[in-house]
């Protein structure tokens, strides 16, 4: 893998990006070579991860909205103009969500490489305890939020891990020690690469998190990536790499962490309307009404903009399901309430990125997926098919391993319809949908690298051919 040293456009969009917004927080204006060199330098450098994070160009929507979108799961209203062509699959390299994803997950990365190089250099001089708790935590939160945007970028701009063969398809491009600067060549790398990546920084965060604890570091709540979100990040990672039992081992260490307490069916479906966290919630991007978001949320793109829940959707969830009041109690019968906003501001929701749910889910997936022990996929699947009021026992599950698949591939629809998962989900297993009537294989179909970035000249190659995949 050739070394990457920086990225030409990339570096001209984050050199100029904080004179272009006016944001005036701390972490948004430190220049580069004053930057970094106390632990406050470095915690406000994380703090402006997250911003780049939850900014509405990346997690705050763009990456959920894709994820439903760009499926059967929701629909684009054509008058309103958003994400219709992700909906429609006449995006293209020149698309704005797609642009805006991946340059503020590069933002993201820069931001952490740089907070790590700084936190590194402070560890080797620092004897205050304080001080090192504060840069072992900072060390890994800056990991983990590297492996989840390079997990994120990689799903999406390359195409799906292949387990058991050498994924020598191109994936992105891979920072290691060293920020972005301009005007030097770069390459994507591979999504075996990739991938190795992800896990390698998914194991520094661990290790750092040790630290942190051992230090007498406080637990971090959901808002930020801790140790239960950074195992639940591990085993999404790994579902998609088809590594069951290390799935399974990370999904039940996140369960432990957060604790296995389930949210009441009265509690799931009003916590939507609420900013504060739940015992749902093991990582999730904070918002408040200060956000000002306005048209860049997904409670405008699901509300005045006519974003709606599809009829597929809808018919799998029984008149029996508590989920399915969060469908119809909007402006019209199919626009999905889990973002609605809260009493005071009709914009802010936070977004939920890894929950209880999923963990259960990914349990019950790899143990049936392993076929070895089915009635513990069933007892793990049934913390969310309960919400089916009509399903109360192990009893009302699927009893061969095909169907219970199926059911769960049916289940993660009904459970995170509106939160972006199905795209990554159908890429992951190969399952496919129908698109203007025809079968769609989105396993064979990879979004395009931004046009701005391959016409750069700093080397990076455009996904060949990513068209042809579209039904015709």
């Amino acid at each position: 893998m050739k070394k990457i040293i920086a990225i030409s456009a990339l570096s001209i969009f984050l050199v100029g990006l904080v004179s272009c917004e006016k944001e005036t927080d701390l972490y948004q204006s430190i220049k580069t070579e004053d930057a970094y060199k106390t632990v406050l330098d470095v915690d406000n450098g994380i703090n402006g991860a997250y911003y780049a994070l939850g900014s509405y160009r990346l997690l705050g929507m763009n990456v959920p909205a894709l994820g439903d979108m760009a499926t059967d799961v929701s629909k684009a209203d054509a008058s309103s103009g958003h994400f219709v062509t992700i909906n429609k699959y006449t995006a293209n390299q020149y698309s704005g969500e797609l642009n805006e994803i991946w340059l503020y997950g590069y933002k993201v990365i820069d931001r952490c490489v740089r907070a790590t190089n700084g936190a590194e250099l402070l560890l080797e001089t620092t004897t205050n305890e304080d001080d090192m708790a504060t840069l072992y935590k900072s060390l890994s939160q800056a990991y983990s939020l590297r492996a989840l945007t390079n997990f994120y970028l990689v799903n999406i701009f390359g195409l799906p891990y292949q387990p058991g063969v050498q994924n020598t398809q191109k994936g992105i491009i891979l920072l290691e020690n060293a920020p972005i600067e301009p005007f030097a060549t770069v390459s994507r790398s591979s999504v075996e690469a990739t991938y190795a990546q992800i896990l390698s920084q998914i194991q520094k965060a661990k290790d750092y998190y040790t630290l942190y604890d051992n230090a007498g570091g406080k637990s971090l709540s959901a808002f930020y990536m801790g140790e239960g979100a950074i195992y639940a990040l591990e085993a999404r990672v790994k579902l998609y790499m088809h590594d069951w039992n290390g799935a399974l081992i990370a999904a039940q260490t996140a369960i432990d962490i957060k604790g296995p307490k389930a949210v009441s069916n009265d509690i799931y479906q009003t916590m939507w309307r609420s900013i504060a966290i739940t015992d749902e919630d093991i990582f999730t991007i904070a918002k408040s009404d200060n956000d000002n978001l306005s048209a860049n949320s997904l409670n405008t793109l699901y509300g005045s903009y006519k974003g709606q829940i599809s009829a597929f959707t809808k018919s799998l969830l029984d008149a029996t399901d508590i989920r399915k009041a969060l469908i119809a109690t909007f402006t019209s019968a199919n626009q999905p309430a889990k973002f609605q906003g809260t009493s005071t501001s009709q914009a802010t929701s936070n977004i939920p990125i890894f929950r209880v749910s999923e963990m259960y889910l990914i349990i019950a997936e790899g143990t049936a997926q392993l076929n070895v022990d089915l009635d513990a996929a069933k007892d793990a699947l049934l913390f969310t098919a309960q919400r089916n009021t009509a399903i109360t026992t192990t009893a009302d599950l699927p009893a061969t391993q095909a169907d219970l698949l199926t059911f769960i591939a049916k289940e993660n629809v009904r459970e995170f319809f509106a939160e972006g998962h199905r795209w990554f989900d159908l890429r992951r297993t190969g399952n496919t949908f129908l698109f203007g009537g025809k079968v769609f294989d989105v396993a064979k179909f990879v979004f395009p690298i931004p046009d701005a970035e391959v016409a750069s000249g700093a080397g990076v190659e455009q996904n060949d051919n990513w068209f042809v995949a579209i039904p015709k």
